[in-house]
């Protein structure tokens, strides 16, 4: 039996308003869309079918065909692997830990904001939203501030994995294998300078058990190869998408600096709004029928959280960005078991972040287009701005 015909190719639309148009209508029209890309595969776009699907992961599983060709956990393993990843990761992004982060991240925006408001004139995405997330991840990981650049660029380049452009597959590919090279780079570091588990997150990585067994090499490369890359390209995105929505709107900009109690709730909508990672996969572990579409054994499905973000049954004026929106439960962070674990930390980068930027400018205003990232991201890729210190 052949591939179901085609409903929709969420990344044939470039322009991201657009898209999200394009999504509203296939939404409505067929909830359960199939697409060639990418192999093939189905996706849920409502959001009620997609919190039934995060909170099964029986039937939903993680573990399917992994992009790169070998598990990264705890992203795509099942329970009861899954658990024991979480339990291990857990304890290094909760509340307590990052107060005691805070003024490291909130340092790291200081300085790379100085110099920019001597200037006057910036790339906020090239020069702030981008350098940000990957010093504190390179802070928390133990490597060397200096190496951020080559860190951010090779994991930029492990997302067109599954481009139809057989030269940034390649590029993904050696990027891949570059990435678990710099995990083994820590691996071998705390082999001769072990640190105490309990503070240092590799060292926490290598001493730890997995169902009683102590971690495998290659699976703790994984791991950390996976925290490498996942640790800042979704920040960047949502960092970049909400410093670019205040340039655009100086009302609400200075709204936020007259009341900075309302930024936490304006960052939570800017998430749901300008949803920073548009899908995730999951891969079915038995027949399923959801809204009358058959979805076999082993297939893909993912999980538009864009879509979802968006649902006028949950959400209303869902094309609306209302900065004091209340409640806000997006789906921009996951959902169920693989909810993103560094969500804590994302969180506190981009509220420091603005809140930097707020207090030490009297105003930023873009001083041409924003540059859009590619699907499956929503992120800016340039953001030209002038900065008026304040």
């Amino acid at each position: 039996m052949g591939d179901p015909t085609e409903d929709w190719d969420p990344s044939r639309e470039l322009d991201i308003d657009r898209r999200m148009e394009h999504m509203a209508e296939i939404r409505e029209r067929c909830p359960v869309a199939y697409t060639h890309r990418a192999g093939g595969g189905w996706g849920l776009l409502r959001y009620d079918d997609i919190i039934a699907a995060t909170t099964d992961p029986e039937t939903y599983r993680n573990a399917g065909s992994p992009r790169h060709g070998m598990a990264l956990p705890p992203l795509e393993v099942d329970l009861p692997e899954h658990r024991e990843y979480r339990r291990l990761l857990t304890p290094f992004f909760t509340g307590k830990r990052m107060v005691e982060m805070e003024p490291m991240v909130r340092g790291f925006a200081g300085e790379l904001l100085e110099p920019l408001l001597a200037r006057g004139t910036t790339d906020l995405a090239r020069e702030y939203s981008y350098p940000l997330p990957v010093l504190t991840l390179c802070t928390l990981l133990g490597f060397g501030i200096e190496r951020w650049d080559e860190i951010k660029r090779i994991s930029e380049d492990t997302l067109f994995v599954e481009s139809t452009d057989p030269t940034e597959r390649e590029s993904a590919r050696r990027s891949h294998i570059r990435l678990l090279e710099l995990a083994r780079e820590l691996i071998a570091d705390r082999r001769r300078s072990p640190q105490d588990p309990a503070q240092d997150l590799p060292s926490a990585v290598l001493s730890a058990s997995i169902l009683g067994k102590p971690i495998d090499e290659d699976v703790a490369a994984g791991l950390l190869r996976l925290l490498i890359s996942a640790g800042h390209n979704s920040t960047t995105s949502g960092m970049g998408n909400a410093i670019s929505y205040f340039a655009q709107h100086p009302q609400e900009q200075q709204r936020m600096r007259e009341k900075p109690e309302l930024l936490p709730a304006a960052i939570e909508e800017l998430l749901r709004w300008d949803t920073p990672v548009q899908a995730m996969p999951r891969f079915a572990g038995r027949d399923i029928e959801v809204r009358g579409r058959t979805i076999r054994k082993g297939e893909k499905i993912d999980m538009y959280w864009a879509a979802g973000n968006r649902d006028p049954e949950v959400f209303q004026n869902p094309d609306g960005c209302l900065l004091d929106r209340k409640p806000n439960r997006h789906l921009s962070f996951g959902h169920g078991i693989h909810l993103c674990i560094g969500a804590p930390l994302a969180r506190l980068e981009i509220r420091v972040a603005l809140e930097t930027l707020l207090l030490r400018t009297a105003s930023f205003s873009l001083t041409g287009e924003p540059v859009r990232t590619r699907f499956h991201r929503v992120g800016v890729n340039s953001m030209p701005a002038v900065l008026v210190p304040a």
